[in-house]
């Protein structure tokens, strides 16, 4: 036991006054003088007797009070074995976990809100002199600046729940960082969390012997949560008319199984579909809504479900781009291909722009989306460098040799391309044997293999042979009865190659006045608008691909929130080639539909969710928080057993020691009570 004020221990000398006056008692006894005093005499010792010790027992109350009570102003210490402070200031870190997950209730309020109320406990706990740090997931630059107690209570009574989730081994590494730079020999940080599973790394928590860490878990009553997953759509590209399908998949992370959770599908905020899904306990299920596009331009796209009290979650937004018009070039080697120039010119959804190889200018293949090399008689190294960096963006090569090509340099082009080699002509005539339906070309063309078989496949007459190696990437889609490949598709960085044996003419094939004609080249050009992703989770590092290509020179660019008034901020924008990307900066932490505009016009949209990390309600409760402290030999870390009492005794116990200063006020009292009651016993008690 220690003192804290020993000099108080001076006023043990009041002792002495009790003493003194039991010593010199001055009261003066009166004889009476009576005949017969053998009686009184038995009365008069019995009476001296007890009188002594009332007067011994009055006299041990007195010293024992005033013992109890120097002591108490002496304030005695039981030390606390796990107490390394040292006399002065302290220098204080808490980090509240705001994430969503802390949404969670305790069976009275939310799991925020209880961490708001331990630090303001925490902080109670110490002197108005010292310096405190409030810290959160979001990881602000205004919060690694020290503050006195009450802007500290002042910012937890701000604070509110983010989408950040940031791993735990982060947060305490900036705490303790941030603690090294302050001055005071006692330095504290405190963890108030739920501590959900996927944001713990105990192996890569820091240690550090001048810093006592102290974790707070806090516990939901009951663990559940149903939340949108993920969503896909069946179609490769997407365009006005287009009959869409959406696999919405949720979770549900309760105990209990679901029955016709409602899911609702919004499009421009129109109500577009509805679906019911059942939901076993912890697991997964997925639900299909319908719906068709039927207009152009930016669709903002919302799937909502409900749940309480983990609402987050409860939305997904995703974006569809829909061109008014596919951007295709043509490069000619010899007259314009009429079957070609029939089927695109007059197209409103494609821009068609035919090109002669000698007017051809390299600088014309960015900013298209499909380019169709029809019969050029050799592929140059400067072409096909260019072509190569168009489809490694994501673009569409389509290649129909002529008859006299040269097949060396097609082959050099090719083997660039990692595409088949044309290993020679053969003459003669060889009819289409197989046409694989699977393929995305074939997408909802046909509603059954019956519609195939009763159809008249093309021939061919006069072709090249595709020779392939070990390192050829390709994907048969029209194949001849001798098993040679018609037409392949090779996949190539983002883009893709179609490869036809032979040119689209009549003295060739007639697959050019077949009915499988238009489906195969139209839907080449359809599907060559490279996507663009759906959503983007907030949060990401990576660069966001965009359909769009921006020239600052056309006018600044601005990102604007659908929905959000008075949302706007230019973002950075990076161009690679012919292709744009969006470097996200954290800069996004609400999500919802965006969308970006130049010089004040619509050009694409963009969606944003919040990770679905925090939605998974898996957690690390105390026992296995101090095994896990133990296995890491974490020594200079704590945790707090039992949240529900009141920290602030707590705290000051754990780092002052077991305060006894209370008890010596009780025993003094209790020894003037004593006092009291010996004074008042009846003298013959």
């Amino acid at each position: 036991m220690t003192l804290t004020s020993p000099l108080f221990l001076i006023g043990l000398a009041a002792i002495a006054i009790p003493i003194i006056v039991h010593l010199f008692n001055f009261r003066r006894y009166k004889k009476v003088y009576f005949s017969n005093v053998d009686q009184l005499e038995q009365i008069q010792t019995e009476t001296r007797r007890q009188s002594t010790l009332r007067q011994i027992l009055i006299l041990l109350c007195r010293i024992l009070a005033i013992v109890f009570l120097v002591l108490a102003f002496a304030r005695p210490v039981i030390p606390s074995r796990n107490s390394t402070l040292q006399s002065g200031s302290n220098d204080v870190s808490i980090f509240i976990d705001n994430s969503f997950s802390m949404e969670n209730s305790d069976g009275n309020t939310t799991l925020l809100e209880l961490a708001k109320k331990k630090a303001r406990e925490i902080a109670s706990a110490f002197s108005p002199t010292d310096r405190f740090q409030l810290i959160t997931n979001d990881l602000e630059g205004k919060q690694f600046h020290w503050v006195t107690k009450d802007e500290f209570l002042l910012a937890v009574d701000g604070l509110e729940a983010s989408s950040a989730s940031p791993a735990l081994s982060t947060i305490v590494r900036r705490q303790f960082d941030f603690l090294a730079s302050g001055h005071s020999l006692n330095k504290q940080a405190f963890i108030i969390s739920d501590f959900q599973s996927s944001a713990v790394d105990f192996g890569n928590l820091p240690t550090d012997s001048t810093v006592a860490c102290t974790l707070l878990p806090l516990e939901a009553a009951a663990l559940n949560n149903v939340y949108i997953d993920s969503v896909a759509l069946n179609a490769p590209a997407y365009y006005r008319g287009n009959s869409v399908s959406a696999e919405v998949w949720l979770r549900n992370e309760g105990d209990d199984d679901l029955d016709k959770v409602p899911l609702t599908l919004f499009v421009n905020n129109r109500q577009r579909a509805l679906a019911t899904v059942d939901l076993p306990a912890r697991s997964s299920a997925a639900a299909t809504m319908h719906f068709t596009i039927d207009e152009e331009g930016i669709l903002d796209c919302r799937i909502e479900t409900t749940d309480y009290p983990v609402t987050f979650d409860d939305r997904y937004f995703f974006t569809l781009n829909i061109r008014n018009r596919i951007r295709m070039l043509t490069v000619e080697g010899a007259d314009r291909n009429p079957y070609l120039a029939r089927l695109f010119d007059g197209d409103s959804s494609v821009s068609h722009t035919s090109l002669n190889l000698r007017q051809m200018d390299f600088s014309r293949i960015d900013g298209n989306d499909i380019i169709v090399l029809d019969e050029l008689p050799a592929l140059s190294t400067g072409m096909v460098q260019t072509l190569r960096t168009f489809v490694d963006e994501g673009g569409t090569l389509v290649i129909v040799p002529a008859n006299e090509s040269d097949a060396a340099s097609y082959n050099e082009a090719l083997r660039l391309f990692a595409a088949p080699q044309l290993a020679g002509r053969i003459n003669g005539r060889v009819a289409a044997a197989k046409v694989d339906l699977a393929n995305t070309l074939y997408r909802n063309v046909f509603a059954s293999s019956r519609d195939i078989d009763n159809m008249e496949l093309p021939t061919v007459t006069g072709y090249f042979r595709l020779a392939s190696d070990a390192a050829t990437l390709r994907e048969p889609i029209i194949s001849l009865a001798n098993g040679d490949d018609y037409l392949c598709a090779i996949p190539c960085g983002k883009g893709k190659i179609y490869l036809f044996a032979a040119p689209l003419r009549d003295a060739n094939t007639d697959f050019v006045r077949q009915a499988l004609f238009v489906p195969t080249l139209y839907n080449m050009a359809l599907y060559s608008i490279r996507p663009t992703p759906l959503a983007t989770t907030i949060g990401t590092t990576k660069p966001i691909p965009l359909a769009a290509n921006y020239d600052n020179s056309q006018g600044s660019v601005k990102l604007s929130a659908s929905g959000q008034d008075g949302y706007e901020e230019i973002p950075d924008i990076r161009r690679t080639g012919s292709v744009s990307s969006l470097m996200p900066h954290g800069t996004i932490a609400t999500a919802g539909n965006y969308s970006l505009s130049q010089g004040g016009t619509p050009t694409e949209g963009l969606s944003f969710n919040y990770s679905r990390l925090e939605s998974k309600m898996d957690f690390i409760g105390r026992d296995a928080l101090a095994k896990a402290l133990k296995d890491n030999n974490l020594g200079n870390y704590s945790i707090v057993r039992n949240a529900d009492k009141p920290l602030d005794s707590y705290l000051k116990e754990q780092m002052q020691g077991h305060r006894l200063w209370h008890w010596c006020i009780i025993l003094a009292l209790l020894m003037l009570a004593a006092e009291v009651l010996l004074i008042r016993l009846p003298k013959r008690s």
